[in-house]
């Protein structure tokens, strides 16, 4: 952004600040070509102008934005405005015609301190947002002794809670009454977890409350009063809030680094709870460690329903047979082969189990030579008919012991090619 543009807004915006609808609404307006700025209509979007130095209006007639104003309030504890209805608030709290109202920087219902109140939104964001590095000063008043040692880790939680935020390291303040105070700068908001942080190292909050924004200090200020800046106050800061958007402003001091946490050994870690309830383990997992650790064993040494006894080991669980005495590995060394656990006889191969010979190959096993035709493996010779190839009385081939089959001795039955003892 060059210095001619300093101080400008979109054209959108200012016609939303003054009552014309909504950013869309008023983006509308722009396009349809019902928006001029200095006598010249303007129908695309993107075009900057400056509210209070250009002239622009809206179908002829000029906009009037009420002038800017900047209000300093010391909020006490137990306000708030963050909620929806906000904007009702301050227009009770800031009595008169100022427009919309913005607040520059939050805090929570429990802080207090110094709070910025504006109709220049362009200055509000200006000191809010985290990249026009905005440094923003809390005075924190915790219970017991803030050693340097438990600063430092304080500062390590807090910046890995604010995942790498940007904050100076911590200064420790005065001490009384049994109570510290620390004194922090951040360049973006104050998370909610720095109270459960200082809690985890045994110093508890008592007090959050602001005491600098920018270029603006809370001072002597009474708890819950508001005054309007005087006129040197609104140039320092317009100026600074220029200053911010272009690039000017560094930061005041180094901020923390997580390379300054590798090379400290002796500052703790702030490790985050992990998934589940609080408290002493109950169920699952921990519940298990926790027994077995209460014993003196590793997890799984003891089988369910018998404590102390170790458990076998899986290959000797497993290797035994239902109603067999005899191991796996027994079995395999003393007993048959496994091939011929269930074969037809005793020594006979494989091949020779319900062949009709011994020693013949596998394609000769229930024919009656080698060499013939398919057609006639079978039978008992050429060009009979199929009925006829096994005459009557013949034994078949394997058959029961203790006689010929049922039938074998009768008359065939029929010449239909059907076997005989067959129904």
């Amino acid at each position: 952004m060059t210095t001619e543009d300093a101080g400008k807004e979109r054209l959108q915006k200012i016609l939303a600040r003054a009552g014309y609808g909504s950013r869309r609404a008023c983006e509308e307006l722009i396009v349809e070509g019902r928006v001029t700025i200095n006598n010249q209509t303007v129908s695309v979007l993107g075009v900057r102008a400056d509210p209070f130095r250009d002239a622009i209006a809206v179908d002829g007639e000029r906009i009037h934005l009420p002038k800017p104003a900047y209000w300093v309030l010391n909020k006490a504890e137990g306000a708030s405005f963050n909620d929806a209805e906000s904007e009702e608030a301050l227009q009770e709290l800031v009595k008169g015609e100022f427009g919309r109202l913005f607040t520059a920087g939050r805090l929570d219902r429990f802080a207090r301190g110094l709070m910025v109140i504006t109709n220049d939104g362009r200055v509000a964001n200006l000191l809010t947002h985290p990249r026009y590095r905005v440094p923003k000063v809390y005075r924190v008043t915790v219970k017991g002794t803030l050693t340097p040692q438990a600063a430092r880790n304080i500062e390590r939680a807090l910046y890995y809670a604010m995942n790498g935020g940007r904050f100076e390291p911590i200064q420790i303040g005065k001490r009384v009454g049994g109570k510290t105070q620390m004194l922090l700068t951040v360049y973006e908001g104050l998370p909610q977890a720095m109270r459960d942080i200082c809690l985890k190292f045994g110093h508890g909050v008592k007090q959050v409350e602001r005491v600098r924004l920018g270029p603006l200090e809370l001072g002597a200020a009474a708890m819950g009063a508001l005054r309007k800046l005087r006129a040197d106050e609104v140039k320092l800061l317009l100026e600074y809030a220029d200053d911010a958007e272009n690039g000017r402003l560094s930061y005041e001091r180094p901020l923390i680094d997580a390379a300054k946490f590798k090379r400290d050994e002796s500052v703790t870690g702030f490790r985050r709870k992990k998934t589940g309830t609080r408290g002493t383990t109950t169920v699952g997992q921990k519940k298990t460690s926790a027994r077995v650790k209460s014993k003196g064993g590793k997890p799984g040494g003891a089988r369910k329903g018998k404590p102390g006894e170790a458990r076998k080991p899986r290959s000797d669980s497993r290797g035994e047979r239902k109603g067999s005495g005899r191991a796996r590995d027994e079995r395999g060394s003393t007993g048959k082969p496994r091939g011929e656990r269930r074969s037809a006889g005793p020594g006979k191969p494989r091949d020779d189990r319900r062949s009709s010979g011994p020693g013949k190959p596998r394609g000769e096993r229930r024919s009656s030579g080698p060499g013939k035709p398919k057609g006639e493996r079978k039978g008992t010779g050429p060009g009979k008919p199929r009925g006829d190839r096994k005459g009557p009385g013949k034994p078949r081939t394997g058959g029961k012991p203790g006689g010929p089959r049922r039938g074998g001795s009768g008359p065939k039955r029929g010449s239909q090619g059907r076997r005989p003892g067959r129904k």
